[in-house]
């Protein structure tokens, strides 16, 4: 019993380590500020997905260019960025059943902005 808890808890250990990231950037191709401007009044939000396998280490890393996913909504500036990752119900139920072997995480960026 005591081998089976052991187990246990070195497994749960591992599944924690993983070193999976998501790094949001900025090419400057539209100016973006993270506090608010005045004139920047359209709220816009978009959501993507990054997906990681064998518990976050392929790859290491995701990188999510903040201007392309702006510009595809339209602004010709944005203000105020808030970045959220999060997981819906279904994509922790593929989490624990692949035993975190794939794991997809996603995001949703929330700007004010100035439209064409």
């Amino acid at each position: 019993m005591i081998k089976k808890t052991h187990l246990l808890f070195l497994f749960v250990i591992f599944l924690n380590l993983s070193c999976s990231q998501i790094r949001y950037t900025s090419e400057n191709t539209i100016p973006t500020y993270i506090s608010s401007k005045k004139h920047h009044t359209r709220k816009v939000k978009t959501t993507g997905l990054r997906k990681f396998y064998l518990w976050g280490l392929i790859p290491r890393e995701h990188t999510v260019n903040l201007d392309s996913e702006l510009s595809d909504t339209a602004l010709l500036s944005s203000a105020k960025i808030e970045v959220e990752e999060y997981q819906d119900g279904m994509d922790v139920i593929y989490t624990f059943l692949t035993l975190g072997l794939y794991r997809p995480i996603r995001y949703k960026i929330t700007s004010w902005g100035v439209k064409e």
